[in-house]
């Protein structure tokens, strides 16, 4: 029988040799490349390839026992070999490794209750994790299944979902053989730390959950602290040690789930949010806030979908900017606007964010390039000055050579069109891209692209990137304006920021003007342009959108408060 390679063996064989059921791996060609002690006592003499084992012939019209496997997940079959026994078995046949380089097929044989056929594919449940040995994801739904049906006579229980912090990071450094005996390590710890009645299964690469028995719901605390702690320890292996922390999701039977389903499914919410909160903690289960995470995910499916098959969906707003001094309208700012006919008005808060976090900015974005290059085309510009048209720019698509090429070519249509186009990018976008940021923008600089820091003072507001950097405007947060405390410290920060602007060339300018009192204020700071509410709204296109701010427009403080 040939050998295995030694990284299998590390991962495997002094895991399995011992297990309690016999066990058989083969290779590409499903040749046997190794067998457990258990899987050998069983047969009178060496079984060299699956089809010494197993008869395969009822796949025939299927295909190759790889291929049905690859298809379906799982091969099961009569063992048809002589056993010591001489009782029937079944054998069931799962991929292992990399789902995509395939090379190994491990099976377990399981002593069938009568000489019937096998049950169909996808009725197939393995009931045991080849790495760690522990039950596996259906053997748990199994048991949960199992619980709930005794609940009249079973203890109350919980459901505790465990997930390891950054073990990614462990598999990529060091390797997956090192990363599959720290799973075995961890798998043993857990058990230890449960109590012998618990239920502990591997349901997923580096996650586990088990079902535990209580009496006051404190006792749940108590142990997710302790399994914490115990893995705050770095663990020893060969002389290196290892470092990562749990993070834990409880859901209660039968208040925070009453199926297997929901069961699972809530407490995995709850680790995710024990991930969110910052991991290294466990959470419990909150109804609220996995409504809010479904109602999310829905208005997410709904922006994708809407995107690709009803782009007439989205539409853009354009609000108008204003010379502070002379009231003239320099530019327009572009806003993004969706109406769904199965969420209504959706504000940019809710769906911008996800668009970015979900991928689909780039498609938003050409959504909105795609109706500005409409109205633009339809526009008759100014005769003095060319206008300025300001679009936002979200910090992934700042690398993005995808969303470059579509920004390039949707500037020079700007310019055909007789305007000019404004990028706005925000302080922090600014900050967590610096390779190669000073290049981009740069190279944007060059195609005739205006650069524009936007809700200035919020972030680091450093001189020393806005030295470094191509900015030509930077556009001053709506709370410095908003704000007016007896000491005027606002005023004075917006003079501080203007008069820093002016040394280095750059254009000032300010958000949020709602009131008469809040223009004359920027009069007499000195400011450049005025965008908000009380200048002018966003609204729709008109070809009269760059008509200049009309005196008495912008209501008084009292007018707007009465109004």
């Amino acid at each position: 029988m040939s050998s295995t390679p030694v990284s299998f063996e590390a991962s495997y064989r002094t895991l399995v040799d011992h297990f309690a059921k016999p066990v058989v791996i083969f290779d590409q060609h499903l040749r046997v490349s190794y067998t457990n002690i258990e899987f050998q006592s069983l047969f009178h003499r060496p079984i060299t390839s699956l089809y010494e084992l197993a008869d395969t012939s009822e796949l025939h019209q299927e295909g190759s026992v790889p291929e049905f496997i690859h298809r379906t997940g799982s091969w099961q079959g009569k063992v048809t070999a002589t056993v010591a026994d001489a009782k029937p078995y079944c054998l069931t046949l799962m991929p292992v490794g990399d789902p995509s380089e395939v090379n190994r097929y491990a099976g377990v044989l399981d002593c069938a209750i009568n000489d019937a056929e096998p049950s169909p594919v996808s009725e197939v449940t393995p009931l045991s994790d080849m790495l760690t040995g522990l039950p596996d994801r259906y053997a748990f739904h199994h048991e949960l299944t199992r619980r709930i049906e005794n609940q009249s006579v079973e203890p109350d229980f919980a459901v505790l979902y465990i997930d390891l912090d950054h073990f990614k990071d462990i598999n990529e450094l060091y390797g997956h053989s090192v990363g599959d005996r720290l799973l075995c390590h961890c798998a043993r710890q857990i058990r230890t730390i449960l109590r012998k009645e618990d239920f502990l299964a591997r349901v997923s690469g580096d996650e586990f959950a088990a079902i535990v028995s209580w009496e006051e719901h404190y006792e749940m605390h108590f142990l997710c602290q302790r399994l914490m702690r115990f893995f705050e320890r770095p663990v020893a292996m060969d002389g290196e040690y290892y470092q990562f922390t749990l993070s834990i999701g409880l859901a209660f039977f039968p208040e925070q789930g009453q199926t297997p389903q929901d069961l699972l499914i809530n407490s995995e919410k709850a680790m995710f949010r024990a991930k969110q909160q910052g991991r290294a903690q466990f959470q419990l289960f909150d109804r609220q806030q996995s409504i809010e995470v479904e109602q999310s995910q829905r208005l997410a499916e709904s922006l994708r979908r809407e995107l690709k098959q009803c782009p007439e969906h989205f539409s853009t707003a354009y609000q108008p900017l204003y010379s502070v001094q002379s009231g003239e309208c320099v530019g327009l700012e572009v806003l993004a606007r969706w109406k769904s006919p199965v969420h209504g008005v959706v504000p940019p808060s809710a769906f911008i964010p996800l668009a970015e976090s979900r991928g689909l900015i780039n498609a938003l974005t050409a959504r909105q390039f795609e109706i500005i290059r409409q109205d633009l085309a339809n526009s008759k510009g100014h005769k003095l000055f060319i206008p300025i048209i300001a679009v936002n720019v979200a910090a992934q698509q700042i690398s993005d050579p995808v969303f470059e090429r579509m920004l390039l070519d949707f500037a020079r249509d700007v310019r055909t069109s007789g305007w000019q186009l404004e990028v706005e990018l925000t302080e922090s976008q600014l900050m967590t891209q610096i390779d190669g940021l000073h290049e981009r923008l740069q190279n944007w600089r060059r195609r005739g692209i205006r650069i524009a820091i936007d809700d200035f003072g919020t972030g680091y507001s450093c001189l020393a990137y806005l030295h470094s950097l191509p900015v030509d405007k930077l556009k001053i947060d709506r709370q410095f304006l908003q704000a007016q405390t007896e000491s005027r410290k606002e005023d004075q920060i917006m003079y501080a920021i203007m008069s820093m602007a002016n040394a280095l060339g750059i254009e000032v300018l300010a958000e949020g003007v709602e009131t008469a009192e809040q223009l004359t204020r920027l009069k007499q700071l000195g400011c450049a342009i005025g965008q908000g509410f009380g200048l002018a709204p966003p609204q729709p296109w008109r070809n009269d959108l760059l008509a200049p701010l009309m005196p008495g427009s912008v209501k008084s403080k009292e007018s707007t408060l009465t109004s």
